[in-house]
């Protein structure tokens, strides 16, 4: 018995049992599309030994003996199946198209990128990447170092009122009018640059900020994570925070790291030179 006279046979048994197609496929794991090809005997270029696999499958599916649908199926299947158009067993390639894809698979070959520039590729990215990272880390830390400035600028009071000192004895030695109003004039100016106090802020995360210095609004709004301001003052400076735990307050020299908790809300932080003062 040959495999087309198989097909039509399983496909009349499957419909006396009441089976549909669909549950041979969930039982079998056959594809739907083979399975119709077996019963219309239309798999006459498949392999012999996965057609005789898949007739095994669906006859001990419907409870039959599957020596009585194989037969011949592997003589049917030995002869080659020629193309009418060529006369030439279908899949056998002439040596013009041999040819044809050996040169196509060259070319497609050529159009891939050299090694050496998927390696150039990569350390161009590398650099780039490790560019961004140290400035990242360079902004970060001038940021962190900002703070400082202010107490180069107490060096340069210092050393100003020193050598104000160092020149008031020579003009009081002196005994002269002139000395005498040039030390007036130095104590003015020692007088000038030591009263007051400055202020700075860093703001560890994005914060809003309200400040007044000696009773006028110089700043209201949203401080950005990373900048660092400050303010000098004569008298005082009344400060609102929107979140305590967001910035760090730096009075002349005396640091405040820690105002509160995060979230919290700071309102009306009185500053002067002692020191500040959180209304509770």
């Amino acid at each position: 018995m040959n495999i087309q006279t198989a097909g039509a046979r399983l496909k009349q048994l499957r419909l006396e049992k009441g089976i549909s197609l669909e549950e041979v496929q969930k039982k079998t794991k056959i594809h739907l599309n083979v399975l119709r090809a077996i019963e219309g005997d239309s798999l006459s270029d498949l392999s012999p030994i996965y057609l005789k696999s898949f007739i095994k499958i669906y006859c001990n599916c419907l409870g039959v003996d599957s020596k009585d649908y194989l037969g011949a199926s592997t003589q049917a299947q030995a002869a080659p199946v020629l193309n009418s158009k060529v006369g030439r067993p279908v899949g056998q390639r002439t040596e013009k198209e041999r040819t044809f894809i050996k040169d196509a698979a060259v070319k497609i070959n050529s159009l891939r990128p050299p090694q050496r520039f998927n390696k150039l590729i990569f350390f161009v990215v590398l650099a780039v990447v490790v560019i961004l990272a140290a400035t990242k880390l360079f902004s970060l830390f001038t940021a962190r170092k900002t703070p400082r400035s202010m107490r180069a600028e107490k060096n340069v009071v210092l050393s100003v009122s020193a050598s104000l000192k160092q020149r008031t004895p020579a003009g009081v030695q002196r005994k002269t009018a002139a000395s005498s109003k040039d030390n007036a004039v130095a104590f003015k100016m020692q007088k000038e640059i030591t009263s007051g106090f400055t202020l700075g802020i860093l703001a560890k995360n994005k914060c809003w900020i309200s400040l007044k210095v000696d009773g006028h609004l110089v700043f209201h709004g949203v401080l950005a994570k990373g900048r660092f301001e400050s303010w000098k003052a004569k008298d005082k400076i009344e400060l609102s925070l929107g979140d305590a735990a967001a910035v760090e307050l730096q009075v002349n020299d005396q640091r405040f790291p820690n105002l509160g908790r995060r979230g919290q809300v700071l309102r009306n932080i009185l500053i002067n030179k002692e020191g500040l003062k959180i209304a509770r």
